[in-house]
């Protein structure tokens, strides 16, 4: 009974070995990565505030066909987007956009933000020509396609490793100013030209 016993139990540990094997290669764990995005900003000549709302933050990469993959979003909510005031993220200060999430390993050569909204105002003493000083911005392409950061290159996600993507929010290049304050005539109104590019970038 012990001899059979002794055969048995090398026969299990080679069982439970081979099918924990099988298990990661179903589940793919040794295939994950982590992505972060953080958001920074740079100071502004005549704004005060200027304010965005993000639902989602996704990225996006192409098959060996060239054709779109689906979105990994990194986040994603649309009923409670995330609030940020760019002009306080200055001098190195940062924001996290998302936080670090799981992504197949591989690489993104696309992210994007979609930004609902975006609120302008100016700094004291100053005004539009209607007397008003924060407006409202229409955002190009914020709430549907999202707006495509400029990578420096693809973001190549490495099993069990962590990147980190820096996204320069740059306040005086996004939102142009229509007029001149220092004229008569005054400042007309204020327009959002999305030119989001990729500050820096770690591994983690």
């Amino acid at each position: 009974m012990k001899a059979r016993a002794y055969a048995v139990i090398p026969a299990l540990a080679l069982g439970l070995g081979l099918g924990l094997m099988a298990c990661q290669d179903a589940s793919g764990p040794q295939n994950q990565a982590r992505v972060q995005i953080r958001l920074t900003d740079a100071p502004a000549d005549y704004i005060e505030s200027a304010e965005i709302w993000v639902s989602a933050v996704y990225l996006q990469r192409r098959d060996t066909e060239g054709e779109g993959e689906p979105r990994v979003y990194l986040f994603r909510d649309a009923a409670n987007p995330r609030h940020y005031d760019l002009m306080e993220l200055r001098d190195g200060i940062t924001a996290d956009l998302t936080e670090p999430e799981d992504v197949e390993a591989g690489s993104y050569s696309q992210l994007r933000l979609v930004v609902d909204s975006a609120f302008v105002t100016l700094k004291e003493g100053m005004t539009f020509r209607d007397g008003s000083s924060t407006r409202s911005l229409k955002v190009p392409s914020g709430s549907s396609s999202g707006i495509k950061v400029q990578l420096a290159k693809p973001v190549e996600a490495e099993s069990e490793e962590t990147t980190i993507v820096l996204v320069d929010f740059d306040v005086n290049e996004n939102f142009r100013l229509q007029g001149n304050p220092e004229t008569p005539a005054g400042l007309q109104g204020i327009l959002f030209t999305p030119v989001l590019k990729e500050k820096s970038r770690s591994v983690q």
